[in-house]
Formats: C-alpha cells, sequence, structure tokens
C-alpha cells in the first residue's frame, strides 16, 4: 500500500551499499517522490565532471592472476547511456509501506580515471544514485568500490565502500559456470560480505544487436548491531569492455535499534542497456 504522505512519526531508514548499509532516524513528514533525472541534466553533470570523481579510492591491485580465459576487456567509452528501467524504493515502517517508483529511463554517467579505471552512476532520480567503480583489465574484471548516496523522507545518506582485496566480478574461479569468488566491502566500520557466482555467458540484445555477456549473481550479506538484510544483483557486464548490459537487483534489510524502533529499506529495479553509444 502506497503512502503519499508520510506520517509525523519517527523514521528509521536503512541505505544499502553493496551488502552495507547506513541507519539514521528522522522525524519528519514529506512525500516520498523523487525528482526524475533528464538526459539534459545527465549531460550537465557529465560536461561538469568529466573524469572520476572518486580516486581517493585508490587504484587497483590485482587480488588473481588474470585469466588466459578471458579475452577482455577494454575501458567502455565515456559519456552518458540510457537504461531502461522498471522498479522503486521504500520504507517500511508500523505496517505500513511508503514507496518511491524510478522513472523508466535511467541516464547513466561513465567516468574514466587512470588505466582500467571507470566509474558508473545510476541515478534515476536526484534523490537516489547506485555508483560503481570499477576496472576493465586485461583477463580479469574487478570492482573496487560500490557507492551510494539516498534522501528518503528527509534522512540522507552518502557511503562509499570499498573492497578489499578488490571483488573479483570476472575472473580467478569466476570465469565458468559455478565459479566462485568473494571479499569484504567496507566503509565507516561496517563489514560486507560479499559473494561472487558466475552463471554463464550470454547474449543481451541491446540496440538491434546482440552482445555477448558475462552473467553473474552478486549476494551480499550483513547480520549484526541492529541489522539483519541481504540484497541480489544479477549482471550481464559486456565481454569487450564490461559495460553493465543489464542489472537486476533487490534489497530487503531489517533494523532493530530497540525501544521499538524498527523498519525496513526494500529496493527493487532493473537496467537495460538501450544503446552502447554514449551521449557527450
Amino acid at each position: 500500500m502506497r503512502r503519499t504522505l508520510l506520517r509525523l512519526v519517527p523514521i528509521l531508514a536503512v541505505l544499502v551499499a553493496a551488502g552495507a548499509f547506513i541507519v539514521a532516524n528522522r522525524t519528519q513528514a514529506i512525500t516520498p517522490d523523487g525528482t526524475r533525472v533528464t538526459l539534459a541534466m545527465a549531460l550537465k553533470e557529465y560536461r561538469d565532471h568529466p573524469s572520476a570523481l572518486r580516486n581517493d579510492l585508490g587504484q587497483i591491485k590485482s587480488p588473481v592472476a588474470p585469466s588466459e580465459e578471458i579475452k577482455g576487456f577494454t575501458k567502455p567509452k565515456a559519456g552518458v547511456y540510457t537504461y531502461r528501467t522498471d522498479g522503486a524504493d521504500s520504507i517500511i515502517y508500523d505496517g505500513d509501506k511508503y514507496e518511491r517508483p524510478f522513472p523508466k529511463v535511467t541516464h547513466a554517467r561513465v567516468l574514466h580515471a587512470s588505466g582500467c579505471v571507470w566509474e558508473l552512476y545510476f541515478t534515476p532520480i536526484e534523490e537516489h544514485t547506485d555508483a560503481h567503480r570499477q576496472c576493465s583489465g586485461q583477463g580479469e574484471y574487478l570492482c573496487l568500490a560500490h557507492m551510494q548516496k539516498v534522501s528518503f523522507a528527509g534522512i540522507e545518506g552518502d557511503e562509499a565502500h570499498k573492497c578489499n582485496p578488490a571483488m573479483v566480478q570476472v575472473g580467478g574461479d569466476a570465469v565458468r559456470p559455478g565459479g566462485r569468488e568473494e571479499t569484504i566491502c567496507v566503509a565507516h566500520g561496517n563489514r560486507a560480505a560479499i559473494k561472487i557466482k558466475y552463471i554463464g555467458d550470454e547474449t543481451v540484445r541491446v540496440g538491434g544487436e546482440e552482445r555477448q555477456a558475462h552473467h553473474v549473481k552478486i549476494d551480499s550479506y550483513v547480520k549484526g548491531d541492529g541489522l539483519d538484510g541481504d540484497a541480489v544483483a544479477d549482471v550481464w557486464f559486456d565481454k569487450e569492455d564490461g559495460l553493465y548490459l543489464k542489472v537486476v537487483r533487490s534489497a530487503d534489510v531489517n533494523v532493530d535499534r530497540g525501544g521499538g524502533n524498527k523498519g525496513t529499506y526494500r529496493v527493487e529495479a532493473s537496467y537495460t542497456l538501450e544503446s552502447r553509444t554514449p551521449k557527450v
């Protein structure tokens, strides 16, 4: 059941960041509707800031040897890419659900850093950014960090979870169906266990073209300190440059800080690339 206006009660929200979480309390009545990010807005943001934003998170230190079974990768072209989008995020509090639908189109930015490193920013609405710092290396494809910035019901969250060692998304043992890798991602003392499972080689249709892709499942788990939740994402990475061709992700996290202050943050979203030609 969707509410268009939050009651004036203490709202507890959990903001998901690659399986790690931000928790905050706030008393405020506001509508949960988001502000759509247009193509013009995304292009202006890209042109104002065309290079990677989080070089403070460091460069790559390969956790595994490059795989001879992998032909890629090169970095994807920088610019603004369009993704068909379906989904929403929501807060569940005291039995009521406050849902915020995403627009049907997301304009995502790809920003280059040095070497194999680049960043991808999904921003379906101004109040929700889901970002990734990647390495498209020769014989390996890695995630160095996951960044998320969320504003919901007057609560602000801005976190970057650095993976140490880097998350091997394609490479190491994750090169054949059933192959697995794992790591830990950390921010401000929050530790998230990340488990990678290689599903298989598949094709994804993008703009009338069949693209070869690595299909990977990413599971994240957090428990303790009042948190109990998990997140899962199925991602199809382009075999040539690692560009996200398709993403289907969900997270469901319960929080209990005592004193009856309980709540749940939930996100379910999918992104499907419409064209491999970015706008600049």
